[in-house]
C-alpha cells in the first residue's frame, strides 16, 4: 500500500469516526427526548391514578358521612317521638293535678269567705 493510500484510509477512518460520533450524539439526543416523553407520560398516568383514587376516597367518605347522618337523624326522630309519647302520657296527670290544686284553692277561698 502506498503512502497516499494509507493517508486516504486514515482520512476515511477519521471521517467515519466523526460521522459515528455525530450519529451517537443524535441518537443520544433522541433517546433523551424519548425518555423525557416517557417520564411525562408516567407522571401524567400516576397523577391521573392518584386523582381517581382521591375521588374514590372522597366519594366513600361522603357515603359514610351520609349514612352516619341518616342514622343520627333517625335516632333523633326516635328520641323525639319517645319524649312526645312520655309527655303525652303525663298531660292527663298534669291536668288532674292542676284541677285538684285549683279545686283546693277554690275550696279554701270559699271556706275563708264563709
Amino acid at each position: 500500500m502506498s503512502e497516499s493510500e494509507i493517508l486516504e484510509k486514515i482520512k476515511q477512518a477519521e471521517s467515519d469516526a466523526t460521522a459515528m460520533v455525530e450519529q451517537a450524539h443524535t441518537d443520544r439526543k433522541k433517546a433523551v427526548v424519548a425518555a423525557k416523553d416517557e417520564a411525562r407520560k408516567i407522571i401524567s398516568d400516576a397523577e391521573e391514578r392518584a386523582n381517581d383514587h382521591a375521588a374514590h376516597l372522597l366519594e366513600t367518605a361522603r357515603e359514610q358521612l351520609s349514612e352516619e347522618r341518616r342514622k343520627i337523624v333517625l335516632q333523633g326522630k326516635s328520641d323525639a317521638n319517645k319524649l312526645l309519647e312520655a309527655a303525652s302520657g303525663k298531660i292527663d296527670d298534669a291536668v288532674d293535678f292542676l284541677l285538684t290544686e285549683f279545686e283546693m284553692v277554690v275550696h279554701a277561698k270559699t271556706e275563708a269567705d264563709e
